[in-house]
């Protein structure tokens, strides 16, 4: 079953060809910004732009005035054309053995009746030649790791390739996530605008992110659903192999209203999604930030075994932030072992508290190897699974942080380290290159505690799930 919606899917992600429906040099219509965004990632493949009003070339390519006269079953068609000439377009497309298609117009099921029976046809249009159509209304699909941005937007070919998928109802929201995880340093596998979900679903998403090997964590946001029970069912199954995180929104008057103009969606209340997604083995957060927060820690592999957690600090109002969200969350910080405490008293400083969290005061600060010597001796202990470090960044003109010994302590004890670098995001070339030697960080106490807080229910979802 896997290869099978792995292949279902091959012309959408990984297609051999490209066909720019509506492609111009003119830089103010959306076909000239398509075609450049296709061509934006070095994608390897066949591009065919397409207009009946072209020359010989477009943006340097050579120009095709009909969908006629292309090759036979080009895999992936790019509509950047209104959405009167959606439905012809799409009928010559599959004609001619398109596989998938992205459209970008919107004025369907979500503009009311009329919408709403357009679109019906164009499904038909679509399911008769097994063409799988992303939209419409949404602004495409990127796969990283095929150069492949079938969007209208090249600023996507900035995103660093990783292991983190997402799939947006919402276009802006989905920028809004993709731009989170870039400034947490985090790579994408692929993101999908779904839009009005023509012919493609949620549940085909997550079943097939479930299976795509270039994606270990899978983000969803969601304004509404038409078939909750196919797509918790598939999401169900998509859990019990790798991370799902959601963030769902729709559920005021105003905002449900404005899902329903959006992308035409009904959304149910809050508390029935909250009570589905948990029983599903979903993580949902509250914000796009937590969600790029919470990604970047299961893309790292850091889930601890437990919710146990050792923190040490030279500061102590973060930690003490860090701990409030921690505790309030279910999240423990163990009491240190009696002979883990003997051994602490021999190197801390005077006044400092062999306790857990740590405080060593600002003598960690210029002294970072105390952070290291207390991590090691902490993570022996059998309820500690992991570890946090609390640390104020010099900015260049102070000490830094010795991240690559504390990963590989980490590493030695099996079990996750975190950093919170306390740091402007103007600054953070810091916590980037702590990231690089495997060292999971952030930059404020807030999202280091959330984090932690969800990792703890990850950890209990799975053991509700494997009962």
């Amino acid at each position: 079953m896997g290869s099978e919606i792995l292949e279902k899917f091959r012309p959408l992600f990984q297609p051999r060809s490209i066909a720019v429906i509506g492609a111009t040099d003119n830089p103010f219509k959306l076909g000239y910004h398509a075609l450049a965004a296709v061509t934006s990632t070095g994608y390897r493949g066949e591009v065919y732009p397409v207009n009946p009003n072209a020359g010989e070339t477009i943006q340097g390519r050579r120009a095709y005035r009909s969908i006629a006269e292309l090759p036979h079953g080009v895999d992936l068609f790019v509509y950047a054309v209104p959405e009167t000439q959606v439905l012809p377009t799409v009928r010559e497309a599959v004609e001619r053995g398109g596989r998938a298609g992205v459209i970008f117009a919107g004025g369907f099921r979500e503009s009311g009746e009329e919408g709403r029976r357009l679109q019906e046809e164009l499904v038909r249009i679509a399911d008769s030649g097994g063409m799988k159509l992303i939209g419409p209304n949404c602004i495409g699909v990127l796969n990283t790791r095929a150069g492949v941005n079938a969007t209208f937007a090249s600023p996507l070919a900035w995103f660093p390739s990783g292991n983190v998928s997402v799939v947006s109802q919402s276009g802006g929201m989905g920028n809004c996530i993709l731009n989170e995880l870039m400034d947490e340093r985090v790579g994408i596998a692929k993101f999908v605008s779904i839009g009005n979900r023509a012919n493609v679903e949620f549940a085909d998403m997550v079943e097939y992110l479930a299976e795509d090997p270039d994606t270990a964590v899978i983000c969803l946001f969601i304004e509404g659903l038409d078939r909750g029970d196919d797509f918790l069912r598939r999401a169900r199954e998509a859990a019990r192999r790798k991370p799902v995180i959601v963030y769902n929104r729709g559920f005021t008057e105003s905002s449900s209203r404005t899902a329903l103009s959006h992308t035409g969606s009904v959304a149910s209340s809050e508390a029935v999604y909250r009570g589905a997604f948990a029983q599903a083995g979903l993580l949902q957060v509250e914000s796009a930030n937590q969600m790029a927060c919470l990604a970047k820690a299961f893309s790292m592999g850091g889930v601890p075994r437990g919710n146990g957690v050792f923190m040490a600090t030279h500061t102590a109002g973060p930690a003490i932030a860090i701990s409030d969200i921690c505790e309030r969350g279910g999240v423990r910080f163990p009491p240190l072992r009696p002979d883990i405490a003997d051994a602490l008293r021999g190197f801390i400083p005077r006044h400092a508290v062999a306790a857990n969290p740590l405080d060593l005061f600002a003598f960690a600060w210029t002294d970072n190897a105390l952070y290291l010597r207390a991590t090691d001796l902490a993570l022996a202990q059998e309820d500690i699974h992991c570890a946090v470090a609390v640390f104020v960044t010099g900015a260049g003109s102070g000490p830094v942080f010795p991240a690559r010994e504390y990963a590989e302590i980490g590493r030695r004890h099996g079990k996750p380290v975190f950093l919170c670098l306390v740091a402007p995001a103007i600054l953070s070339q810091e916590l980037e290159e702590a990231q690089k030697e495997g060292v999971i960080a952030y930059n404020t106490p807030e999202k280091m505690g959330e984090v932690l807080v969800h990792l703890n229910r990850y950890g209990l979802l799975e053991k509700s799930a494997a009962t």
